[in-house]
């Protein structure tokens, strides 16, 4: 599956990708981050345009993304579905034969391979009174790759997005919003 799938962003948000740095999220560009105000801060969901580090861990994998769902390659891309089963610690020698939205949906909602095999040892020593060989790795256990490359470069935001730049206004906090404060006249006329 991976050899012929697009990787390439789309839809209206793509060309903004490349203006947050590694490990960000769209809250780079809010007052509190480092970037342009184009965005209240905490307005949109936490993976909106979601963009992985080299040194950090993965975030979740959602298992129905949409084309501004995180998390994306440090390049500007989306993860290949053998880059989220990799991310599942699932094994190379699984052949995906199904679509890439199949796919995702499958590796979204998998518990990973490698903690899978942890809770089965654990439950076989258990249960089985057959503990794991000492210094024994795991079957699915990931090596270390060596040294992390330094930090992709960021790009300056295309003049698309400048015309958001201003003041934005945070959301009001939990049960503050226009749709509480209406449900509650509503429900106080009642």
């Amino acid at each position: 599956t991976d050899m012929d799938e697009s990787l390439e962003l789309s839809g209206k948000w793509c060309d903004l990708l490349p203006s947050i740095p590694e490990g960000h999220n769209y809250l780079w560009h809010t007052r509190k981050g480092g970037g342009a105000r184009l965005f209240g801060w905490r307005t949109r969901y936490w993976n909106f345009l979601l963009k992985l580090a080299k040194n950090k861990p993965s975030w979740t994998i959602p298992a129905q993304p949409g084309p501004a769902t995180g998390p994306f390659h440090w390049r500007n891309r989306r993860l290949s579905i053998r880059e989220l089963c990799r991310l599942q610690t699932i094994p190379d020698s699984l052949r995906v034969a199904c679509s890439r939205t199949t796919a995702q949906k499958l590796i979204g909602n998998a518990v990973p391979s490698l903690l899978a095999e942890v809770f089965a040892s654990a439950i076989r020593s258990e249960l089985l009174n057959s503990p794991r060989i000492r210094g024994r790795p795991l079957t699915l256990s990931v090596s270390p790759r060596g040294s992390i490359p330094i930090a992709t470069r960021v790009s300056v935001i295309p003049d698309k997005y400048l015309k958001l730049q201003g003041r934005h206004d945070d959301p009001p906090g939990a049960g503050l919003g226009r749709g509480a404060v209406r449900w509650r006249r509503t429900t106080k006329a009642a």
